[in-house]
């Protein structure tokens, strides 16, 4: 988990997901379908002895949200300003405490992509 993260398109269960090209030329992403509100969930996910934050690499506008094992939200991570287009690939980092194997469910909210989830201790 620490070492390679999610591929955003590397999912167990969605909802409400569309499966996009990550650049012109290669590789996947996903976004909410018709711009509204998305779900992934990663299946047990091993954090090991504990990460301190979350890094999602995302392009468009909108709201990326983590919670673990179906509980309360743990990390937002919002695109305020809209990037220079669909291939245009910003970080976004927040912190996050956790440790051990969980499954992890990401909300995305808005117009925008997630290429990647990254965690870092």
């Amino acid at each position: 988990m620490l070492e390679r993260g999610l591929a955003g398109a590397d999912f167990d269960e969605q909802s409400g997901v569309a499966i996009v090209d990550r650049t012109k030329t290669a590789g996947d992403a996903v976004a909410p379908a018709h711009g509204g509100t998305a779900e992934l969930v990663h299946r047990f996910c091993d954090f090991g002895a504990g990460v301190r934050e979350v890094t999602a690499r995302v392009a468009g506008e909108g709201t990326v949200e983590l919670s673990l094992d179906g509980g309360p939200v743990l990390a937002t991570l919002t695109l305020d300003t809209p990037t220079d287009g669909p291939y245009a690939y910003t970080d976004l980092t927040a912190g996050l405490v956790a440790d051990g194997v969980h499954d992890v469910r990401l909300r995305l909210r808005g117009p925008l992509r997630l290429a990647h989830v990254g965690f870092s201790g």
